[in-house]
């Protein structure tokens, strides 16, 4: 009987994921509403209490006053117990702005797939209500062979749902791109950089969903044995010194050389090569879930981060 109890909750778990896969839509067309997949696990599913948790957050986040365009966030993305304070510093930095589009640029978690996954939803729907996907950018997109549209992944992808509640929070009327970034080779971010361009205005917001170095014998990385919490900020910070610097080659260098889990290692590398030249970027917060529980035998890195840039108007009253 337990044996075929299993056997039935597997069965109607599958079921219920190809379900959902199947109203996303395969190629190319939409469904109307991608539901939650987080909430209650990831975050409350009540809209009071995931109000008040970010709220919470929020308060406890205390971020430099930037006078400039605020143009990208990278920004943590576990379950809100873990990175939701790390994630409130950019989130924090961005009140009072206002957005028409937020590009929410994240790993694939579940699927392996060459290119870019363009959303397959016209909403995602979280306790705090719907969010619009601006589904014109994203039909424009995939006519390029780069960017395609995974339902397959997008339908389980934590990465792009988690940042909305903040969003949602600190932002009033703006739609989002959610990019779920697979495989690829070094002459992809070229040709990415230039498609994505001129959807980039000053009203545009791009969110990097990354978390830093995964640490520990689950995560298959043992860099080192001793002194583990002075090492993994080192070694974080090493990587974030290069993000700082909008130093491209020397970050993918970084990558390689030291192995570095950065799930979202090619969002990041997307992003360096989007930054205009005269942006800056500044390290609002860090900390690993091994301080959180004092345990750093398997721990995970939250960074958040901020780019900045003069405004248009800033320049031209520089300049006379």
């Amino acid at each position: 009987m337990m044996r075929l109890y299993s056997t039935l909750t597997v069965f109607m778990t599958s079921m219920g994921l190809l379900v959902s896969i199947l109203a996303s839509g395969f190629g190319g067309e939409r469904s109307e509403i991608r539901p939650s997949s987080l909430a209650g696990s990831w975050y409350p599913a009540d809209p009071d209490e995931l109000r008040a948790q970010l709220k919470n957050y929020l308060v406890q986040a205390h971020v430099p006053k930037i006078e400039d365009n605020v143009l990208a966030l990278i920004s943590p993305h576990a379950g809100y117990r873990f990175s939701g304070q790390a994630a409130a510093y950019g989130f924090k930095a961005i009140m009072g702005r206002d957005y028409d589009r937020v590009i929410i640029i994240a790993p694939s978690h579940y699927e392996r797939f060459r290119g870019i996954g363009v959303s397959s939803y016209g909403y995602y729907q979280t306790p705090l209500g719907r969010v619009t996907v601006d589904e014109n950018v994203g039909k424009n997109l995939s006519r390029h062979r780069l960017f395609t549209f995974k339902p397959e992944a997008e339908a389980q992808e934590h990465a792009v749902e988690i940042e909305l509640p903040f969003l949602q929070l600190v932002q009033k009327n703006f739609k989002i791109v959610p990019l779920i970034v697979g495989e690829l080779e070094n002459d992809d971010l070229s040709a990415i950089n230039g498609l994505l361009r001129p959807y980039i205005t000053e009203k545009t917001l791009i969110v990097v969903s990354s978390d830093f170095t995964h640490f520990g014998a689950r995560f298959g990385y043992l860099p080192f044995r001793d002194n583990i919490k002075d090492n993994l900020e080192k070694l974080d910070r090493g990587a974030v010194d290069c993000i700082l610097r909008k130093d491209n080659d020397g970050y993918f260098k970084y990558l390689r050389e030291t192995g570095i889990t950065i799930c979202g290692y090619f969002p990041i590398g997307i992003l360096l090569r989007l930054l205009p030249s005269d942006a800056k970027g500044v390290l609002l917060h860090y900390y690993t879930s091994g301080d959180l529980l004092n345990d750093y035998s398997s721990t995970v890195s939250y960074v958040s981060l901020l780019f900045h840039q003069p405004s248009v108007k800033q320049t031209k009253n520089a300049t006379h």
